[in-house]
């Protein structure tokens, strides 16, 4: 440890200016995920202040050392750097004087790509060919107005590219994620991908082949406030639909589960082939006796290995998460409530991952959209709105409304 005396006079700066950073930038990240509109405006408009003041010293330094060398040791310019020196020129109404002083290079080079502009043979030569497989500007103005209005941290790229193919808009999450890091880059998440159990009845169980194929049935429990909850559920393992749900007070009974299980047949109208559940105290001797009077096969999965039962597992980790945003009555009532408004929203307008566009009532009913690719070559222009609806009354629980309008290019 460095004693106060022996530090020096910019170890002291950069600790506090740290400590400032840190704080500040916390406080930047809640306002920039807050559900009111003007808080995350003036979020932007203070990152995008500093973001502009911290580029402009960072670009004087570049310009500095650029500068210092002779102009024939320079480096020179890509075809596609030189495109984009000409039209920052353009945009910011530099003169040729100007944008030769900004980027290090001499006032008749900047001529001669002027020239070149007005010769069809040189201009591809020279400034590279147009980019005619580049998205629409309607779709790329989309996708960061996607961002914007859906700022949380759990509504990724991938999010972003499902919400635009299900609204008939053809896009990837690569080019999703190209379109955002124009603006704001950050490194990229990837997913590991989880082990495969061990089972005879792994490929028919994990992988159904139709809807009510393969159901699974767990039990999780939930602190609100002051409260705990314990909370079952049960989901189709092919759609991901959730097809019951019910908050206790208290741990949940084998006599609970078996009436779940009545209520999500009655629901559905057709009992499932096979019922996926762990090995709690509640799926036991008398959970599977009221199975087979119904004709369902029940499947314990094996100690430790959650594999088997890891779709609704996945699910509970989305349920808590929701839950840990929002603010419930802490009564078994209340819960009960909003675990039915949480339903409703799953089912019918969260896009999941395993379908790609599709949401679990897409999935039951079938439903598969065609895309459509807008690119600058194309002879349609695109205007495209989206906006923002709040689902059941809950700014969590929201959907995304696309009214897209076509109209054919000019000649």
């Amino acid at each position: 440890m460095l004693s106060l005396r022996s530090r020096s006079v910019w170890h002291l700066v950069d600790s506090v200016a740290t400590a400032m950073s840190q704080s500040y930038g916390i406080a930047r990240a809640r306002a920039l995920s807050n559900p009111l509109a003007s808080v995350r405006i003036q979020a932007q408009r203070d990152h995008l202040y500093t973001e502009s003041a911290l580029l402009e010293r960072e670009l004087e330094i570049f310009r500095s050392s650029r500068l210092a060398k002779p102009p024939r040791e320079r480096p020179h310019f890509t075809p596609e750097q030189r495109a984009q020196i000409m039209q920052l020129a353009a945009l910011r109404q530099w003169s040729t004087q100007q944008t030769a002083d900004r980027f290090g290079l001499h006032a008749n080079t900047i001529r001669s790509w002027k020239k070149a502009l007005l010769n069809k043979d040189r201009v591809d030569q020279l400034l590279g060919s147009p980019p005619w497989n580049r998205l629409h500007e309607g779709v790329r103005h989309t996708v960061h107005e996607i961002r914007s209005l859906c700022p949380e941290n759990d509504f990724g790229t991938r999010s972003i590219a499902r919400q635009l193919v299900r609204a008939g808009i053809q896009i990837s999450r690569a080019s999703v994620r190209r379109i955002l890091e124009e603006d704001f880059a950050g490194p990229g998440r990837e997913n590991c991908p989880a082990p495969t159990p061990t089972s005879h009845h792994a490929d028919c169980l994990l992988k159904p082949k139709y809807p009510h194929h393969v159901w699974h049935t767990d039990i999780t429990e939930v602190r609100v406030l002051w409260k705990r909850f314990e909370i079952a559920a049960v989901l189709d393992g092919y759609s991901r639909k959730l097809l019951a749900i019910r908050a206790f007070a208290r741990r949940p009974h084998t006599h609970d589960m078996n009436l779940l299980i009545k209520d999500a047949v009655k629901r559905s109208d057709v009992a499932p082939k096979f019922l996926i559940s762990d090995n709690g105290s509640q799926f036991r001797r008398r959970f599977k006796e009221a199975c087979e009077l119904q004709g369902i096969r029940h499947v314990k999965g094996r100690v430790r290995v959650w594999q088997l039962n890891g779709k609704i597992e996945r699910f509970f980790r989305t349920m808590k998460g929701w839950m840990r945003s929002t603010w419930m009555i802490p009564t078994t009532d209340g819960m009960q409530k909003r675990l039915n408004e949480y339903q409703i929203w799953y089912n019918e307008h969260r896009v999941h991952a395993a379908h790609k566009a599709h949401t679990p009532e897409d999935r039951i009913r079938g439903v598969d959209p065609i895309p459509t690719l807008y690119t600058v070559k194309g002879g349609i222009e695109p205007e495209i709105r989206v906006t923002r609806q709040s689902a059941r009354g809950d700014p969590k629980l929201f959907r995304l409304e696309f009214k897209v309008r076509e109209r054919r290019k000019a000649a």
